[in-house]
């Protein structure tokens, strides 16, 4: 049996022992979709320690589709960030799209076992789901995001603990693909912080941004309704403009909030 629910926040809690297809189900209430009206929830089972932790699907009004955060990607962000190396198992209240499919097969270290998926009554593999799945091993690389090494990087912080913040986060990031890695810190109005990281994958699209993560952590501490008041992006940008995606979705949430960056190398 999994051990209890980690950085969750159904109220009142669930009793232990409550199945993970339930957990998924309960899962739909931490769901915003704002936009498609679909609420999707999650529950993950981390391979380190066997506690289940949840996640429902977002979405920005006014931005570009492409920011929206899915179901599966909130319970890994919210595993990988308290943690967790890999999935035991997985619940989806809707079965995944193809989207979560390929941003899960990262997960995967190169041969590994793919974890079990259930959605209601049906248990499948994830390779079931994915069957000649295109992945990190593609392109050489081994794999297995959330066992990603911590990367060296150095970015002027003048001692600001914010920045010190989102520096941790960007080198705790996985971008084995391109060496993008980047980090946010978030500090809202009751001097709450909570940083996220990147997480690549080897199709690019299905990877997760850092302010994407720093917005699951967010909410899942019941703070989404904390106004931000400040936002420090850290990024080593080859190739691709964090900078921009970031900004582009901090002004459709917090307009009044300036993103600050810097660069790492």
């Amino acid at each position: 049996m999994f051990a209890a629910m980690q950085g969750f926040s159904i109220r009142p809690p669930l009793p232990a022992g409550t199945p993970l297809g339930r957990l998924a189900e309960e899962a739909r209430a931490l769901a915003q979709p704002v936009v498609s009206g679909f609420r999707v929830g999650a529950a993950l089972v981390g391979a380190r320690t066997g506690r289940v932790y949840l996640g429902g699907n977002i979405e920005f009004a006014g931005t570009a589709i492409g920011q929206s955060i899915h179901a599966e990607q909130a319970a890994f962000a919210n595993a990988w960030h308290h943690g967790e190396t890999g999935i035991a198992a997985l619940a989806v209240s809707a079965m995944p799209c193809g989207h979560c499919r390929q941003f899960l097969w990262e997960t995967l270290a190169k041969g590994a076992r793919p974890f079990p998926v259930l959605v209601g009554k049906r248990r499948r593999s994830l390779k079931a789901l994915l069957p000649d799945a295109f992945g990190p091993a593609d392109l050489g690389v081994a794999g297995g995001s959330m066992a990603a090494r911590k990367v060296r990087l150095a970015c002027t912080t003048g001692r600001d603990p914010l920045v010190e913040s989102a520096l941790d986060a960007a080198r705790r990031s996985y971008a084995p693909h391109t060496g993008s890695h980047a980090g946010v810190a978030l500090r809202l109005a009751d001097d709450s912080v909570f940083a996220g990281r990147y997480a690549e994958n080897a199709a690019y699209n299905p990877s997760l941004a850092p302010l994407q993560a720093a917005l699951i952590l967010r909410d899942l501490a019941g703070r989404g309704h904390v106004p931000i008041a400040r936002a420090v992006l850290v990024a080593r940008e080859r190739g691709f403009a964090h900078a921009a995606r970031t900004a582009e979705l901090l002004a459709a949430i917090a307009p009044d909030t300036r993103l600050e960056v810097f660069a790492a190398r």
